[in-house]
């Protein structure tokens, strides 16, 4: 499939939370309370088109997943004991695929860029945490070869969210 990342545009908007609304409903049919009409809202997809901090897979004429790239660390990340203490750091946030186009490597593609993205704009690590109930991105983070550093809690959550760390360049 003929996939292009480019930075996501303010117009963008309907169509990317229409793809976060079926992520929640496929998230929470299987029993992850990750993501819910509260998170992602539009107001903070909004302000990372705004920021121009996300990043969108398009292809077959629409959006197939987004990535956020940020410098923007939650506070409980620093208990984490890093591998790569030196920054800058980059953040990811918000990775999702359409439910519609799984299975076909778009996750991991984007991952690839996030990396790439890193790389090149001179970031030492990339670092994310995902959900403990996700097992589908614990999988795709290890398997590409990112550190498990420890687990922080979000209010409002059931699980923990594990995090994950890989040195760049």
């Amino acid at each position: 499939m003929n996939m292009n990342i480019r930075t996501g545009r303010i117009e963008d908007l309907q169509e990317i939370m229409a793809l976060v609304a079926r992520c929640v409903t496929v998230m929470q049919a299987g029993g992850s309370d990750q993501w819910d009409d509260q998170y992602p809202n539009r107001e903070v997809i909004g302000e990372d088109l705004q920021r121009g901090t996300l990043f969108a897979a398009e292809g077959e004429g629409r959006i197939l997943g987004i990535v956020v790239l940020d410098e923007s660390q939650a506070e409980q990340y620093q208990t984490i004991s890093w591998k790569q203490d030196e920054g800058p750091h980059l953040m990811m946030h918000r990775l999702a695929v359409d439910p519609e186009a799984h299975g076909q490597g778009i996750a991991r593609t984007l991952v690839a860029f996030s990396e790439e993205y890193g790389a090149r704009q001179g970031y030492r690590s990339l670092r994310l945490d995902t959900y403990a109930k996700n097992t589908a991105a614990l999988k795709l983070y290890q398997g590409l070869g990112y550190d498990l550093r420890g687990e922080v809690n979000f209010p409002g959550r059931a699980a923990s969210f594990p995090v994950f760390e890989k040195v760049l360049g």
